[in-house]
């Protein structure tokens, strides 16, 4: 990522350089998918300390549709303390494999950063399910809301969470990583392609 990030006084700050780099490649984001693009950068900016950053911005590209009521009111010093809070239950997820951890095992730690993540307005169900899954990649699935109800899974909370991960390992049992992209992220790419992008063209071409 071009540019710099800098907090001042608490706030999330970000230079202009930076700024304007994320809103060049936001304005052609619909001509030209950049999933890709912005899922690798955010995981080098976690990679590089600036894990709250990249937090926001895959909720401000990514979870867009709910984050945009927030953005104003969204309080990051709470935000940090939370994702701070969770980080001993994270660290259970850490060295664990999508297609070979038990998730009954862990139901739970599950329950425990899902709740939190969706209680926060503007993050809610499918952004905690985002975020879950810029922490421990090679465990969790992102889903939205199109993918939860053509999998029927109606009311979107944690108990839907996990059947929908055991689900995924069921459905995709023989899939590899590729081209640095774990299982759990190669699954989201599948449903949103086959699912939710579906359904996005269909409603712009009626």
């Amino acid at each position: 990522m071009g540019g710099e990030s800098h907090r001042r006084r608490g706030a999330l700050c970000f230079s202009e350089g930076y700024f304007v780099e994320i809103m060049t490649k936001l304005k052609i984001f619909g001509k030209k998918e950049l999933r890709n693009d912005l899922y690798f950068n955010f995981l080098k900016m976690i990679k590089k300390g600036f894990q709250a950053e990249a937090f926001l911005l895959m909720m401000a590209t990514w979870n867009f549709a709910r984050f945009r009521y927030a953005v104003r009111t969204f309080n990051l010093v709470e935000f940090e303390k939370k994702i701070k809070q969770l980080e001993p239950v994270f660290k259970k997820f850490y060295g664990k494999d999508f297609k070979t951890i038990n998730f009954d095992d862990y139901s739970s730690e599950i329950k425990k950063i899902f709740n939190v993540l969706a209680g926060i307005k503007g993050i809610e169900k499918t952004g905690a399910t985002k975020l879950m899954h810029l922490k421990a990649p090679k465990v969790f699935v992102m889903w939205d809301g199109y993918i939860r109800n053509y999998y029927g899974f109606k009311k979107g909370d944690y108990r839907d969470y996990i059947a929908f991960l055991k689900l995924m390992q069921e459905k995709f049992e023989n899939i590899k990583p590729k081209s640095g992209r774990t299982p759990a992220k190669l699954i989201d790419e599948h449903n949103y392609i086959t699912i939710t992008r579906q359904i996005i063209d269909n409603k712009q071409e009626k």
